[in-house]
């Protein structure tokens, strides 16, 4: 099974650290996709859909934002969050998302 695990941080995603990760992910051949998020405001759109009319705003949508996210190819949910809780943090979460495949989800 794939998953999506998504980093967010209040600060700056701590690079070294995400580094070694990456790395450990690639030598036990789960990574599929990793990458960093960029921090600035100037990258970040988010838009709102209600209706008719699509808005995008341009401001900061909040302090904590996503700063990393990585796909792992794992053999249930439970090695999933294994992979999410080696993540060497001081602050921050990490959300686990299984990801469907197909319009159907097989």
């Amino acid at each position: 099974m794939r998953y999506l695990l998504t980093l967010s941080t209040d600060g700056p995603a701590p690079a070294e650290s995400i580094q070694r990760y990456t790395v450990e992910l690639i030598r036990a051949g789960v990574l599929l996709v990793g990458e960093v998020l960029a921090d600035d405001d100037c990258t970040q759109v988010e838009l709102t859909f209600g209706g008719p009319r699509t808005d995008a705003n341009l401001q900061p949508v909040s302090p904590v934002r996503p700063a990393a996210v990585w796909i792992v190819q794992t053999s249930d949910r439970a090695e999933a969050v294994e992979w999410a809780r080696r993540l060497p943090l001081g602050r921050g979460r990490v959300e686990v998302r299984r990801i469907l495949t197909g319009a159907a989800g097989t």
